[in-house]
């Protein structure tokens, strides 16, 4: 198993606390190590380093585009050739499937291939005369992660940064680092400036020191809530821009001319994707009066011909969660639900394991009222509704917008869904890429700030300047 270490200023260093929780394997609970923390000495250091070579426009910082897209694309070499061990670490500490984690690992050199392709294809500084515009790196960049998908996230982020020349500061999810300090090791290895990319280990508490730092020019966050809202504080305080990421309660939209196998295996699809712990994960089921009988009915024989097993196995259809926490908090959730009326629907059988298991879950017979705050597992409320007007109030009736799902006749469903309030609806579908490469990932209500995207994220580690001889 890899020993988790920094990387500061081009040196891999011991991180210097090791915490009691453990990190284990997420498909039979076994204890592989123990989370660790950077201390105050490492940060100071590795914000230090960024920032000088920022200021000195030295390192990463002094490079051309086309000289940070040919390291890119060396970059993305490294990348490849690792792809099997990402997959695999993210499966074990995830307890997402193989099959699933291995397309994300290669989802990590695409992304330093399209962030190479931006710069080439950048048209670079605008020049009308005496007046130059140009946009360029804002300077240093935190980029903290999370643990559901943690490589193929940070390998997105970290792409853009670098394309866009900041030095980027990046901190990974204490529950599953392992990957993202595999893709450290791939850039140091294609050759990056040491002041591309720091690596420093820890809890929320090194995140919070990481983002609350005056040096810092820029954040881009994917997580929960409550770590959203600190940062988006910690950023308003330093009047600096902040990229969320927050997840949501999304809607998937049965109307009544859907097609109720279509609509089925949409709904399994959106549930057991990353095993239920994805930010565009299934959180309402809305179904028309018309199918409340035979699409649940559906949707539970398919269910209940899941093989819910062991994470490296490539014959699981799903695994198990990321951790014993996540799972407590999971039943916590579910039965706070059950004692408000709930009726608890789970018909896949658990596998003779000792990881973190968890069925797919489908809850029925509660108020709309009682549904809006997310549950981040494999686990969907189910509410029945009497037309379109009523439809749309329901998927619009919690805080959140990331994601919603609409089954239909396809022009009926085009009527739908353009008064849904997310930020990427899609139609007769459910997938876990977006709808094209090219189309941004916005965020709405407590979803997020800011859109994500191949361009987008590249762009909001950008600022515009203006210089130029005054007449």
């Amino acid at each position: 198993m890899i020993q988790l270490q920094n990387y500061i200023a081009g040196q891999w260093e011991t991180v210097p606390r090791q915490l009691d929780v453990s990190l284990c394997n997420a498909s039979t609970g076994e204890v592989i190590g123990r989370q660790v923390e950077s201390d105050a000495e490492q940060l100071e250091r590795a914000l230090a380093f960024a920032a000088e070579s920022y200021n000195a426009s030295r390192g990463w910082c002094s490079l051309s585009p086309a000289e940070r897209a040919a390291r890119l694309l060396r970059a993305a070499d490294s990348l490849e050739a690792r792809a099997e061990h990402i997959a695999e670490l993210d499966s074990l500490f995830t307890g997402v499937i193989i099959s699933l984690t291995s397309r994300l690992a290669r989802i990590c050199g695409a992304a330093f291939r399209g962030a190479a392709g931006l710069l080439q294809d950048d048209e670079g500084a605008g020049v009308n005369g005496k007046l130059l515009i140009e946009r360029t790196a804002l300077g240093p960049a935190a980029i903290i992660g999370p643990w559901n998908a943690p490589a193929g996230i940070m390998a997105h982020k970290l792409a853009s940064a670098l394309a866009a020349g900041c030095p980027a500061l990046v901190k990974p999810s204490e529950w599953a680092p392992h990957s993202v300090q595999v893709i450290v090791e791939a850039l140091q290895e294609a050759g990056l400036p040491d002041d591309a990319c720091q690596l420093l280990h820890g809890t929320a508490a090194t995140g919070v020191e990481l983002v609350a730092d005056p040096r810092v020019a820029a954040v881009s966050f994917t997580g929960g809530l409550a770590g959203g809202r600190a940062v988006a504080r910690a950023c308003a305080e330093q009047v600096r821009p902040a990229q969320l990421e927050l997840g949501g309660n999304n809607p998937l939209l049965a109307l009544e001319d859907a097609q109720v196998e279509k609509a089925a295996a949409g709904v399994v699809t959106a549930m057991t994707t990353l095993n239920g712990q994805w930010c565009r994960a299934l959180g309402r089921l809305l179904v028309h009066k018309s199918l409340e009988a035979e699409l649940p009915e559906r949707i539970r024989q398919k269910l209940a011909g899941l093989t819910l097993g062991h994470a490296m196995d490539p014959d699981s259809d799903m695994g198990p969660l990321a951790h014993r926490r996540h799972r407590q908090l999971i039943e916590r959730q579910v039965a706070a639900l059950r004692d408000k009326g709930g009726v608890i629907h789970q018909c896949t059988p658990l596998p003779a394991l000792g990881g973190w298991f968890y069925p797919p879950t489908i809850i029925t017979g509660l108020r709309p009222e009682d549904t809006v705050e997310e549950i981040f597992g494999p686990v969907a409320c189910l509410h029945s509704f009497d037309d379109d007007e009523q439809a749309v109030r329901l998927a619009n009736q919690t805080p959140y917008g990331l994601a919603a799902y609409v089954f239909g006749d396809e022009d009926h469903c085009w009527q739908v869904a353009r008064r849904v309030r997310a930020g990427v609806t899609k139609i007769n579908a459910v997938t876990l890429l977006n709808l094209s490469p090219e189309a941004p990932r916005p965020a709405w209500g407590l979803s997020g700030l800011g859109d994500e995207g191949t361009r987008e994220t590249f762009e909001f580690f950008r600022g515009t300047r203006v210089t130029g001889v005054a007449d």
